[in-house]
């Protein structure tokens, strides 16, 4: 069993607790998502063991992958499972981190449809005085609304 792992370097804003590289300048989003494509091609044509190799789970991590817009997220995970030659709806699990302010109904049902069929959500809180804190961008009330909408769009894995 093989697992691909895509790293998204954007965040709304920096946590205070978090060392993870990451930018807030989010304007070369869709060429690094069209050069993350173009590697996981290069790498399947120059290293054989990438073809043969059985990818069964793609997990798109950050930084905050819910940043970028449906149509970069569309093409990464459509891009990335052509180039490593596999049908992204037979995946066992195909991951993306989100914030809770970011999961919006449009957005959760293009994702849907994009392949995504597991949101690993980034409340490390449903306390509003703990969440400033850490300097969370979303309040309690939005970490819940933001699992409700998912639920509701489809999501049963979260």
């Amino acid at each position: 069993m093989a697992g691909v792992y895509i790293h998204i370097p954007y965040c709304r804003q920096a946590c205070h607790y978090c060392d993870f590289h990451f930018s807030t300048r989010t304007s070369s989003a869709q060429d690094m998502v069209r050069a993350i494509i173009q590697e996981a091609r290069l790498r399947t044509q120059m290293q054989p063991a990438w073809r043969e190799a059985s990818i069964d789970t793609l997990y798109i991590g950050g930084g905050t992958p819910s940043l970028l817009g449906n149509n970069m997220v569309v093409e990464l995970v459509a891009g990335v499972a052509a180039a490593l030659e596999v049908n992204v709806h037979q995946l066992k699990e195909v991951t993306m981190e989100a914030n809770p302010e970011d999961l919006e109904l449009p957005k959760l049902e293009a994702w849907l449809k994009a392949g995504i069929t597991r949101l690993s959500i980034g409340i490390q809180s449903f306390h509003d005085e703990t969440l400033s804190w850490m300097n969370r961008a979303h309040t309690a009330e939005e970490a819940v609304r933001g699992v409700q909408q998912a639920h509701r769009a489809g999501f049963s894995n979260m």
